[in-house]
């Protein structure tokens, strides 16, 4: 099954934790129908690490290895490769540094 982004949120920004949890929720919801999911980012203007931070490590937290199985990328920026690149290299350094963040909340 394929998702495209700038569809499912009417939106060319993917900016905030919200509609990180929101794909989320989405996402897991699809991957219990189907055994895979491709995710369309054709139109997306712009992301920030937040975003994909948060969207991720709930994944991961989730499926753990098995999410390079479930999930492909398509129609990605350059930029966006890049940001996901650093979380994949930083992922447990930002764990911490966020989890310091979440706790003021």
């Amino acid at each position: 099954m394929k998702l495209v982004l700038k569809k499912f949120f009417n939106s060319s920004l993917l900016v905030s934790p919200r509609k990180a949890f929101e794909l989320y929720d989405a996402v897991v919801n699809n991957l219990k129908k189907e055994n895979a999911l491709i995710l369309d980012f054709e139109g997306i203007k712009a992301t920030t690490l937040v975003f994909h931070y948060v969207f991720y490590s709930k994944l991961y937290e989730r499926f753990g290895k098995e999410l390079k199985k479930k999930i492909q990328i398509k129609n990605a920026s350059k930029e966006m490769i890049e940001m996901l690149l650093h979380l994949q290299n930083n992922y447990k350094e930002l764990s911490v540094k966020f989890s310091g963040v979440l706790m003021l909340v």
